[in-house]
């Protein structure tokens, strides 16, 4: 896929350039999707008019009987340090898609060929729903007991479906078949209750009653979560897509800090979004593949309306800061430890790859804490926060794999370092 690197919990990968667009009010086990690394190859079958690659939708779910997914146990899982446990028992992509969760589940698309990866939060047994006899489903989307994704069966040919995690029934939302040789595909998936969400020359959606499709925008994004009425999309700047609107009146800005806004994120729950942006000085000039200067830790409250600034360290002692996930009253992300030798180093892979300390900020007490002396090798890039357990993606040097972990917060062993935020109103 064309597109510029970018660091993912210690590795590059590739990024879609494009503008884009997001939102996140909340619910019972309700799902995200977070997308956009490496799109499935498509051809020209659809330009986003409404009805384009449409397939002839039922709303009906058919089938009854809960299927029989394979499992695997943790047996073999490896060993991935204190307070940390293997949360999916299969390796996990490193460079494509990023895990989907919700209150009550977590996934992943496996690195093996074993298929998708699904678990319950705190649960030891991985279903698998297996992969099929192509590329597999990728851009993985997850919303209560549904999974959106993409497939390819070869150059200009592929597909979005939406997929039960009950029964295994599957519909096709879209569908594409070569025409020109192109390379064009679908980068993302997402859904929530009423929509599946996908980019195939721009983000359409497709009503999941009526089948109605709609062009919501132009472009693509890197990470996406849906909400219960919205979709959360970033690239560069957070947006937000209302599906209910007009086609291609349908995204705004979130909180348009006029600077770089990325590593963005829902709430399990969907009712808050956080990121790193670079509006506070030295912020300012900051490139999402180049120079970065700074940058805190943002989040927008979707039940108040509100966006705030969770972390004060600019401009006096900037500190390099990624991947923030919140939840549970809880923000958790990676920054630089205390004591690096260069706290907020401006080259961007240098930035990425020297914030291996996991720090906290209750959102209630204003508490804000670090790890430094337990390093996960790696940022976990994007997290899911349960409760006090943080999800995010290991990589293991001795396996030279990656999976996704459960990082319990209060284990006895760990040793925070802990600061009050000056000033801080729950």
């Amino acid at each position: 896929m064309n597109g510029a690197s970018r660091w993912l919990g210690g590795a590059l990968v590739m990024a879609s350039p494009f503008l884009v667009l997001g939102g996140c009010p909340g619910g019972e086990d309700v799902g995200a999707a977070t997308g956009g690394t490496g799109g499935v190859g498509g051809g020209a079958a659809g330009d986003g008019a409404d009805g384009d690659g449409a397939e002839p939708w039922d709303p009906i779910w058919h089938d009854t009987k809960p299927k029989d997914w394979p499992t695997v146990g943790p047996e073999k899982n490896p060993d991935c340090g204190p307070g940390c446990r293997v949360a999916l028992n299969v390796p996990i992509s490193s460079t494509g898609d990023i895990p989907g969760y919700t209150t009550g589940r977590v996934m992943g698309l496996s690195s093996n060929g074993q298929g998708v990866g699904f678990s319950g939060v705190g649960e030891s047994i991985t279903s698998l729903v297996p992969r099929k006899n192509d590329t597999g489903h990728i851009q993985l989307g997850l919303w209560g007991d549904y999974m959106s994704s993409a497939r390819s069966f070869g150059i200009g040919d592929g597909q979005i479906e939406l997929t039960s995690l009950i029964t295994g029934e599957t519909k096709t939302v879209f569908r594409w078949t070569p025409v020109d040789g192109s390379a064009d595909g679908s980068e993302l998936t997402a859904l929530n209750d009423k929509y599946v969400f996908y980019t195939f020359k721009g983000i359409h959606s497709r009503n999941r009653q009526t089948g109605e499709q709609k062009w919501l925008a132009f472009g693509s994004c890197y990470s996406v979560c849906a909400t219960e009425g919205l979709l959360v999309c970033e690239n560069g700047k957070i947006y937000v897509i209302d599906p209910e609107l007009p086609e291609l009146k349908a995204q705004k800005k979130l909180d348009d800090g006029k600077e770089l806004q990325v590593d963005g994120s829902c709430a399990a729950d969907r009712k808050q979004y956080a990121w790193i942006d670079y509006r506070d000085p030295p912020g300012p000039g900051s490139h999402v593949f180049s120079t970065r200067k700074g940058g805190e830790v943002y989040f927008h409250d979707f039940s108040t309306g509100m966006t705030r600034r969770a972390t004060f360290d600019s401009p006096g002692e900037p500190r390099a800061k990624v991947y923030p996930g919140i939840g549970d009253g809880l923000a958790v992300w990676n920054e630089a430890p205390l004591g690096a030798a260069e706290p907020s180093p401006e080259d961007w892979g240098s930035y990425y790859g020297g914030s291996t300390a996991l720090a906290t900020l209750d959102l209630a007490t204003g508490k804000r804490c670090q790890l430094p002396d337990v390093n996960f090798g790696s940022t976990l890039a994007y997290k899911s926060v349960h409760g006090r357990h943080v999800y995010g993606r290991w990589f293991d040097k001795k396996t030279v794999k990656t999976y996704l972990v459960d990082i319990d917060l209060d284990y006895a062993g760990f040793k925070w370092q802990c600061k009050d935020t000056p000033g801080w109103v729950k």
